[in-house]
Formats: structure tokens, C-alpha cells, sequence
């Protein structure tokens, strides 16, 4: 399976991409214009996905503006990737259950555990009907397996719509990236320890899943698809000489992309280096699969999560917003 689909979708790039090199076909609604291609850096997106304006730089410094209703096609050139592909392969590296399209977006259910994968991956155009019909399918969609719709929102992107629709902001969280060649220098000091006994597997035990934080007997089903669902995988176990258990870990091969999905540690062993020495056997195991680059996702406002992973290298791809609908504000019609 490809991981960056050049066909999935014709309007693959979002404000969040603004700074990277995307390249635009449109056709001007001015009469009898030719439709037009242009690439370059989109330093502007004011507005929304289907009423905004988009600027683009070239490399001869020309700027130009073009109008998203104008918009046949946009991707995001390689090497770099759009919001909308990272947000998909992180999507792929911990599965939902049940994962149906609208559109463009992905309604994704797995048991109410996480947001992520209890959440609609949003991505340009979800369908032909207004936002707030879409927005009504996608709480019907959500009640029938008794939840709550809930909306996972690369940004910056137009809030005003959602907002008078009664969808609300929840947390932010962010999409990290790294090199493997950064991420094995980064740790390379970690892997001189001497005392810690540090082992990988392709399958977890129930003392791996035990440690995993939001792991429960009544959500066992939902994490045993998770963890059969992506593979190759490498389970990591952190133990002292004594064989007790320090800490886990989780990544997933995707191509030539890794995703660090877990690292748990117990209590009484932080701010003891136990993250640092499974991120840097995690960094090994990358490179030993021919794995060019590694993602992850924390929260906004976990910062030792996000100081810790700067100091590894990791710098922000983007970021995104949890939406929920507020049943206390009355949408406008």
C-alpha cells in the first residue's frame, strides 16, 4: 500500500502547509480563462478549504493569488508532505476498528479509547453537502455506536463554520518528525548503558500490555487489533539486571517511516534515562529495517512529552485541534 497516494484525493494540502512547495492546477473563473499550473511556496491561506485564498511564490520571486473555489488539484511537492498525508500515516499506525470514509474524511471508531482513533480525520472536502450536513452525518455516525463525534482538524483552518455549528475546541496536539540519522546520534549515549537489560520482541505479553497507559481487561479486544493490526513491530522491554520491568515501548515500520507510538515507563523509574534507552534501541531497530524517518504525535500541553523530543531531534510537522460538539451551545441554522 502506498502511504502518500498520489490519487487518493485531489486537494491534498491545507493551510497547514503553509511554508512548504505545493503545486496548483485551477481553472480562473474569469471568462475565458485556460486552466493553469502553478508550483511554488504557499506563504498565504486566508479563509477556508472551499472559500479561501491561497498565495503562491515562485522561483523567480513572482507572487500570485489564486482563489480556492479555483482549485482542481493541489498536492504538496516531494520531499516534504502535506498535513493531510502525515495525519494518514499516523492514522496506519494505530488502526481504528471500524473506519468508514465521508468524502475525503476518514470516521474512525475503536471502543472510545483515544482520540485518535476514536475520531474523523478531517481533510479537504469531506462531500458535496454543506458543513453542517456533514457535520449532522457525522454525529449520527458516532451515536449509533453510542459515542460522540469527535473531529481531528490539522491547523491553523477556518474555526468560524465549526464554531457557529457548536463544535468546540478541545486539545491541541502536534505531529513530530526526525531522521533516523538524527534520532541514533541524538540516543547514541543511551546505548552504553550498562545497567539496564534492554530486549525487543514482535509480539507483546500481557506484562508489556499491563504497562501500556490507558490498557484495561475490558479494552483488550481493541489493543490486541491494534497490535496485530501493523507489522513489522518491535515491542521493546526495558528491564534492570534483576529482571524487573522498567519501561516499554512501541514502534511500527510503514514503509520507510517509523512511528513511535508507545514508551511508558513506571513511576518509580523517571527522570531515570529509561525513555531515552528504549527510544535509542527503537532508533536501532529503525535503522536496522532501512527506515529513513520517524513521526510521533504528543499533546500541546504535555511539555516535558515535547521537551523531551526536541531534545531528540524531533521538530513540529504540524499541528492539530480535537473538536467536539458542544450540546450546551444551540448551532445557528
Amino acid at each position: 500500500m502506498l502511504l502518500f497516494p498520489t490519487g487518493r484525493a485531489p486537494f491534498n494540502a491545507s493551510p497547514a502547509d503553509v511554508g512548504r512547495r505545493v503545486r496548483v492546477d485551477f481553472k480562473p473563473t474569469s471568462f475565458g480563462a485556460d486552466p493553469q499550473t502553478l508550483e511554488g511556496v504557499l506563504f498565504r491561506w486566508s479563509g477556508g478549504v472551499k472559500d479561501g485564498i491561497l498565495r503562491l511564490r515562485d522561483r523567480n520571486g513572482v507572487d500570485t493569488g489564486i482563489r480556492s473555489s479555483e482549485i482542481t488539484e493541489i498536492r504538496v511537492m516531494p520531499p516534504e508532505v502535506s498535513a493531510y498525508d502525515m495525519e494518514r500515516l499516523a492514522q496506519q499506525g494505530w488502526p481504528s476498528i471500524t473506519t468508514e470514509a465521508l468524502g475525503d474524511w476518514d470516521l474512525r471508531y475503536a471502543c472510545g479509547y483515544g482520540d485518535r482513533a476514536n475520531s474523523v480525520r478531517v481533510a479537504g472536502n469531506p462531500t458535496n453537502k454543506s458543513l453542517k450536513a456533514t457535520l449532522k452525518a457525522v454525529e449520527d455516525w458516532y451515536e449509533e455506536r453510542g459515542s460522540s463525534g469527535l473531529l481531528q482538524i490539522p491547523i491553523p483552518f477556518d474555526e468560524a463554520p465549526f464554531e457557529a455549528l457548536g463544535w468546540t475546541a478541545q486539545r491541541k496536539g502536534r505531529l513530530m518528525v526526525n531522521s533516523v540519522a538524527r534520532f541514533l546520534n541524538a540516543t547514541a549515549p543511551a546505548r552504553e548503558r550498562i545497567d539496564l537489560d534492554i530486549t525487543v520482541e514482535s509480539v507483546p505479553d500481557q506484562q508489556w500490555l499491563d504497562l501500556v497507559s490507558g490498557y484495561t481487561p475490558q479494552r483488550a479486544e481493541e489493543f490486541d487489533y491494534i497490535m496485530d493490526s501493523v507489522r513489522p513491530a518491535a515491542f521493546i522491554y526495558c528491564r534492570n539486571l534483576d529482571g524487573e520491568l522498567l519501561g516499554i515501548g512501541r514502534a511500527t515500520l510503514q514503509d520507510t517511516w517509523c512511528g513511535a507510538t508507545t514508551i511508558d515507563t513506571v513511576p518509580q523509574s523517571r527522570r531515570r534515562g529509561i525513555a531515552t534507552a528504549i527510544s535509542a534501541e527503537m532508533a536501532i531497530w529503525a535503522a536496522e529495517h532501512g527506515a529513513r524517518d520517524w513521526y510521533l504525535q504528543v499533546f500541546h500541553d504535555n511539555a516535558a512529552a515535547r521537551s523531551f523530543f526536541e531534545n531528540l531531534g524531533f521538530t513540529t510537522h504540524h499541528q492539530y485541534e480535537y473538536r467536539r460538539k458542544d450540546v450546551d451551545i444551540a448551532p445557528t441554522p
